[in-house]
């Protein structure tokens, strides 16, 4: 296994614990981690600045919330990395200008109700 360059944003939010009903960091994760068409990790990897992106987001000792993303970077995207940088808060600002999109916080909804929907069964203890 080689070792690989990894850039790590973290951002601390107010708490979103309770926030059941909109559930902003899992809107957050979906949105940043999103791989498809127009999204920043498809942006990234045909600047060929990525190979991969993971995001999520954890409430901490009850105070507040905090949210991470994490991108895998290429020699290329390591050598130029405020290239990678000015992406993730420019996408962080169109993601901020756009404001909360009720299609995504439905089609957020509908993954959740299937991963439960589809869910292994756990050991019973």
């Amino acid at each position: 296994m080689q070792d690989k360059d990894i850039l790590t944003f973290f951002w601390t939010l107010p708490l979103y614990e309770m926030e059941h009903e909109s559930q902003p960091l899992n809107y957050f994760t979906h949105l940043f981690g999103h791989e498809g068409e127009n999204s920043l990790l498809s942006y990234l990897i045909s600047e060929g600045l990525a190979l991969a992106l993971e995001a999520g987001g954890d409430h901490e000792m009850s105070s507040f919330s905090s949210f991470m993303v994490n991108i895998t970077l290429t020699k290329v995207g390591l050598e130029n990395y405020e290239k990678v940088v000015e992406a993730v808060f420019q996408y962080a600002q169109r993601v901020r200008d756009a404001g909360p999109q009720i299609k995504i916080v439905e089609e957020c909804r509908d993954l959740g109700v299937m991963k439960f929907q589809f869910a292994d069964k756990g050991n019973a203890l």
